[in-house]
């Protein structure tokens, strides 16, 4: 018996802490919220995501902005904050 319609969600982490994602890839742009809700970029900060335990080929990577990567269960991302002062 199959339960509702559409992707389930998926645990991932983003800086140590579990969220849940419910669509099939995630942006860059959505990665950096999860990071650090509710502090949109500003031209004096720049973002690094780093993610592991992704799919088949392509385990470990980077995301830049305007771009995004097929989401998996447990997949873990790291996102760095640096500040141009």
């Amino acid at each position: 018996m199959q339960e509702g319609h559409g992707p389930k969600p998926d645990t991932i982490i983003v800086n140590a802490r579990p969220h849940t994602w419910e669509a099939k890839e995630i942006t860059y742009e959505q990665v950096v919220e999860l990071a650090y809700p509710g502090q949109p970029p500003s031209d004096q900060d720049t973002y690094t995501v780093r993610y592991s335990r992704g799919h088949d080929g392509h385990g470990m990577g980077s995301l830049t902005a305007g771009h995004e990567v097929r989401v998996k269960k447990g997949m873990v991302f790291d996102v760095y904050r640096t500040s141009r002062s």
